[in-house]
């Protein structure tokens, strides 16, 4: 008689962090597991993943604080945890993480991985930052392990009393799911695609492009990079500023950096694209002045594509960026120090290269997506005592 597969549950939202997943649903089913996943809606998701053999349900899951539909979403991840017993949880994102912790509890599931992929209130204070506390604290406390994607993120929630030392496994370097070296990288089709973007926006061969990618938000320094790059553009007449992203409306940009964007000649802008690999060979240098961040997924993406990094000098982006090795980090927040960083490294071009060639060295011996995929295995493996 053959032995059952162990059953592997992810839940996560929304639908769409599935991409985040990517090839990992196959590699745990060829290591035996019997894979299913909680997520919102979304039939294109849901349908990619239905194709490599994953269950999926769906329950809605509101991405802010509504205590009726939070309460609604709790019970459907209860009764479907009730009715399908797992032998291995994986949650991840924040509300799906609240919500699948609770509803494990409650089901009886006490096999459950917490991938801590950041705090979202690392700038709130007073009764909201106490009440996000808690609900971190419950969700690291009601898990078997917590995955930090940084080892400064681990080191802060043991030290504030979120979580248990010993439930903490940093995998490898960080990051959430490494970088996907078969698509971020300077192929020919990528430079291609790249050069056709640089000619739809008319940045010739010898301009500059600084490129961001993330969230249109105030809260990833949108703001002081627009600000920042409006005074470099007065002094350089060959650089571009391309933002790759959407607008985020619970964290609206000042009205003036909107009407920047819009009409100054040399700030671009795209909407988010489900393959970014091509846009990042279009650019010369990355900008990523965020104010808050779990580790930094752009950063390594864009030394996976060979480009210099600036980022803010916060939890993340210290490991993600290596300071004065494959990037230079600016005080958070400081439109000048930002520009100052910009401008050094559109000055000194030999620089630009170095940080480049080093960031690409570093992604490929640290932050390859096999060396992160293996490491979950392994843990998984080992709470299933295999």
């Amino acid at each position: 008689m053959s032995k059952r597969k162990p059953r592997l549950c992810v839940i996560v939202n929304p639908s769409i962090a599935l991409t985040l997943l990517r090839k990992q649903w196959s590699l745990w089913m060829d290591n035996g597991f019997d894979v299913s996943c909680i997520t919102g809606p979304g039939p294109e998701q849901h349908e990619k993943v239905h194709k490599l053999g994953v269950k999926t349900y769906v329950v809605p899951v509101e991405r802010y604080p509504s205590l009726i539909k939070d309460t609604i979403s709790l019970i459907r991840l209860w009764w479907i945890l009730l009715w399908n017993r797992f032998d291995l949880l994986h949650i991840s994102t924040p509300k799906a993480s609240f919500l699948g912790a609770l509803a494990a509890l409650l089901s009886g599931h006490r096999k459950v991985i917490y991938l801590l992929r950041g705090r979202p209130y690392e700038n709130m204070s007073g009764w909201r930052r106490k009440i996000m506390n808690f609900c971190e604290w419950l969700t690291c406390n009601l898990s078997s392990r917590v995955i930090p994607i940084c080892r400064e993120l681990g080191e802060v929630v043991v030290k504030e009393g979120l979580c248990p030392a010993h439930k903490i496994r940093v995998i490898g370097s960080g990051s959430s799911a490494g970088v996907d070296l078969s698509r971020f990288t300077r192929t020919k089709e990528n430079i291609a695609t790249g050069q056709q973007i640089r000619k739809q926006f008319g940045i010739g061969a010898d301009d500059l492009l600084i490129l961001f990618v993330g969230w249109l938000r105030r809260d990833k320094g949108t703001n002081e990079l627009v600000h920042s790059f409006e005074s470099l553009s007065e002094e350089y007449p060959n650089i571009h500023l391309l933002l790759l992203g959407d607008y985020e409306p619970t964290d609206p940009l000042e009205p003036a950096v909107v009407s920047l964007i819009e009409e100054h000649p040399r700030i671009h802008h795209l909407s988010w694209q489900v393959e970014p690999a091509p846009v990042y060979t279009a650019a010369d240098i990355v900008a990523f002045p965020s104010y808050r961040e779990g580790f930094g997924n752009v950063p390594i993406e864009a030394s996976a594509m060979e480009l210099p990094v600036v980022a803010s000098d916060i939890m993340g982006c210290r490991e993600s960026v290596k300071n004065g090795i494959t990037g230079l980090l600016v005080p958070r927040a400081d439109s000048g120090a930002l520009r100052n960083a910009i401008k050094r490294l559109i000055d000194e071009p030999q620089l630009r290269q170095e940080l480049a060639r080093k960031g690409r060295e570093r992604v490929e011996r640290e932050f390859r997506q096999e060396l992160v995929w293996q490491g979950h295995l392994e843990l998984f493996c080992e709470l299933l005592g295999q």
